[in-house]
């Protein structure tokens, strides 16, 4: 494993300045927050190891090692930053490290919007490689951000034909669906309608469950979300209220969504969401009867402490909640100096160190709902263990395989090994 630093924390701000309900280490919300965890997010898995005949192999040494989440804990790296030649090797691969060290799932940042495509498509086939060869699952973002703005200026001069800019924006998603298969398991279909509507405004509103159900019969498997900003943080109760009865009205005319996205950016000014307030929001959207996930989660403070905090609080409260899939941190690195909008919301910071936040991160995936365990094989060849869901490392003493990746992903799995 690297060597990684870690950045020192403000000796001028404290967590005493800055607050939010919920914070203190006896709120009500955080005992329920971790009880769902154990209960929510853990399973019950029986491994049993055989010899070449199908014999059950007694009283052998099984190291059993959560290797991927099944929550999506991820990030939005930058590409150009991770295989652009401009950049030293050292760091390409130091950011690359710790994609692989901190997330359990990655989107190319702005790699796949329509308007950066070309210019980064030389770095996605290394990329989804990279994560295909690392077990980590990759989500498209996005198809259809629908303003000529957003996809590329020079088509505004379709804004007058319907019939060529409705051509226009099925090819662009066959393109797109048809050239990345795996390890790219979901699509942000339709992103923030909310502020961008140009294209329905011409088209018709019907036109966003066509493009739902266009991605749906490229590739079925592939998971078909929805986006959208200000309602989990920096949250206005009219953006919310639009979000709901937008995507309801969206399922009433037979969109095929199945997941809903929650932006999550807080940026300088703007007091975090508290963890109770979060978790009410999110049941609201369970009556969907979707996936929820938070695509784009940053919180941008120079107080080191009070963001370490709320980072901590923020993940804990997603990750019990039923229906939630996964987080992603928008800002995961700050590169370089003035590289990013929003550099104090990184992880890691520009000297290549994990910042409170970032270890933050790093603890609660890695550390305190991650599973390792060492067992022996019972007389029949078994070994039982209570574990994270999710892609499992098994090793097993003696056996010259070397490792065994296991999917371990519901409540109660019985998974076999055979030693050849």
């Amino acid at each position: 494993m690297p060597s990684f630093g870690f950045a020192k924390q403000s000796e001028t701000l404290s967590i005493a300045t800055a607050s939010y309900a919920g914070m203190e280490d006896s709120a009500s919300w955080r005992k329920e927050a971790k009880q769902r965890i154990e209960t929510l997010r853990k399973g019950r898995f029986n491994v049993k190891v055989t010899d070449a005949a199908g014999m059950p192999l007694t009283n052998q040494t099984v190291t059993a090692k959560l290797y991927r989440h099944n929550f999506g804990f991820g990030a939005a790296p930058r590409l150009r930053r991770l295989y652009g030649s401009p950049y030293p090797e050292e760091i390409r691969q130091r950011h690359l490290e710790y994609c692989d060290l901190l997330f359990h799932k990655l989107t190319p940042e702005n790699a796949f919007k329509w308007k950066h495509h070309d210019n980064n498509s030389e770095y996605i086939g290394p990329f989804m490689d990279w994560c295909a060869e690392r077990s980590i699952p990759v989500r498209g973002h996005c198809l259809i951000w629908p303003g000529f703005k957003r996809a590329a200026v020079e088509h505004a001069r379709y804004s007058g034909n319907k019939v060529q800019l409705r051509k226009l924006l099925n090819d662009h998603i066959y393109k797109m669906v048809s050239q990345y298969g795996d390890p790219l398991t979901e699509w942000d279909v339709l992103n923030e309608p909310f502020s961008s509507h140009e294209f329905m405004d011409i088209l018709g509103p019907e036109v966003a469950v066509d493009w739902f159900q266009q991605v749906q019969q490229i590739r079925p498997e592939v998971k078909r979300y929805i986006n959208d900003y200000g309602v989990l943080t920096k949250n206005s109760v009219r953006h919310r209220t639009f979000y709901f009865n937008y995507i309801e009205g969206l399922l009433k005319q037979g969109a095929a969504i199945q997941g809903i996205g929650f932006q999550a950016h807080i940026p300088k000014g703007f007091a975090p969401t508290a963890p109770q307030e979060l978790l009410s929001i999110m049941n609201d959207f369970v009556a969907l009867n979707t996936e929820l996930q938070v695509t784009e989660f940053d919180f941008e403070t120079p107080n080191l402490e009070f963001q370490a905090r709320y980072t901590e609080d923020f993940m804990t409260a997603v990750f019990s909640q039923p229906q939630m899939t996964g987080l992603l941190t928008w800002t995961p690195f700050e590169y370089a100096k003035n590289s990013v909008p929003k550099p104090d919301a990184a992880l890691v910071d520009r000297n290549l160190r994990l910042k409170p936040n970032g270890q933050v991160w790093h603890d609660l995936v890695n550390k305190r709902w991650s599973t390792e365990v060492e067992l022996l094989t019972d007389s029949r060849g078994e070994v039982n263990f209570t574990g994270y869901k999710g892609l499992y490392h098994l090793r097993v003493s003696g056996a010259n395989n070397g490792t065994f990746a296991v999917p371990l992903k519901s409540g109660t799995v019985n998974a076999q090994i055979n030693l050849t």
